[in-house]
């Protein structure tokens, strides 16, 4: 287990935990609430020698206020300043709402050393995919300009790559070329992370590195054309933003669950 970080900050993520108001609530085979308990005390030692932590979106399966609760009261406990964004199962403004204040917020941007971490809304209300509108684009814009760090690092909960998987890939991020024409124009910008698609992923896209990370809740099976379950177990990502620029990650799997 590699829990020490190298000559940078080190940023955990977290994505797709689909809690209900109902903590016993069973989604797609699984208690999603079992598994994101069991992740938390998995992530618990590398939180230590952690700067920040991500949530890449679809906190709570059904928008309830008491999904939201008991994630925000969950990701405090790691004791980590962090950023959580929308996914298309949010409730926008109950999310909003509840990480208004606090070390874990619905904010633009965090600080981790020499890096910047930008977030990204991408949920359209009611639909599967994503979209970046003009101004949550404009955000972007801002963001970028006022950014006096090194380097960025782009979370969005939608992935604007294909990951291989034909189902989820025509569910993605539906304006990917306004999104990396911004991040091709911009050096600083090393990577680009996302939740959504259930799966680990280490690519590039248009000259960026480009990542997805399983959920803690069900896993999708990678490849497969329509939708299908692969029954691996929930999954955390470690990313060491180096300060050269690079990025060392691995995504962490779960066991005993």
């Amino acid at each position: 287990m590699n829990v020490m970080p190298s000559n940078g900050p080190r940023l955990l993520q977290i994505t797709d935990t689909h809690l209900f108001a109902d903590p016993a609530a069973e989604q797609a085979g699984v208690v999603p609430e079992a598994r994101f308990r069991a992740t938390l005390r998995a992530m618990a030692p590398w939180a230590a020698t952690a700067d920040g932590l991500l949530h890449t979106g679809d906190l709570v399966h059904d928008g309830s206020a008491p999904g939201y609760q008991r994630v925000r009261q969950a990701l405090r406990s790691l004791d980590l300043p962090g950023l959580v964004m929308p996914g298309n199962h949010d409730d926008r403004d109950e999310l909003q709402s509840t990480f208004a204040a606090g070390p874990v917020r619905a904010a633009r941007t965090l600080e981790l050393g020499e890096w910047t971490l930008i977030g990204l809304d991408s949920l359209q209300t009611g639909e599967v995919p994503g979209h970046l509108d003009e101004s949550e684009l404009a955000a972007l814009d801002e963001a970028l300009a006022d950014c006096s760090t090194v380097y960025c690092l782009v979370a969005v909960h939608h992935p604007p790559f294909p990951v291989g998987t034909p189902w989820l890939d025509a569910i993605g991020l539906d304006n990917p070329d306004a999104l990396f024409r911004r991040l091709a124009a911009d050096h600083r910008v090393r990577a680009v992370v996302c939740g959504h698609v259930h799966m680990a992923f280490d690519g590039h896209a248009n000259g960026c590195r480009t990542l997805s990370t399983p959920a803690t809740a069900t896993q999708f099976l990678a490849g497969a054309e329509a939708f299908a379950i692969d029954r691996g177990p929930p999954a955390f990502r470690w990313l060491d933003l180096r300060a050269d620029g690079g990025i060392d990650t691995d995504v962490v799997r779960v066991t005993g669950v």
